[in-house]
């Protein structure tokens, strides 16, 4: 039972961490003219809740499965 709610946590961490890597640049815009670049939009923090949320529950995750087996 320990072991299934670890994986899970795991999973789910990964998943959210993934989440907020793929909407991090949305709403941004790019344009390369040779040697000059034009960035529109707003930079995101590397803060944000999807990264926190993801990696507190891929750590207990981890914690989870590695004291799983000792008794």
């Amino acid at each position: 039972m320990k072991r299934g709610i670890a994986i899970i946590l795991l999973v789910f961490g990964c998943t959210v961490v993934i989440y907020g890597l793929s909407e991090k640049d949305k709403g941004q815009a790019s344009i390369d003219l040779g040697k000059t670049e034009i960035n529109i939009g707003k930079k995101d923090s590397a803060f944000s809740p999807y990264f926190i949320v993801g990696g507190i529950a891929a750590i207990a995750g981890i914690v989870l499965l590695a004291t799983g087996g000792k008794k």
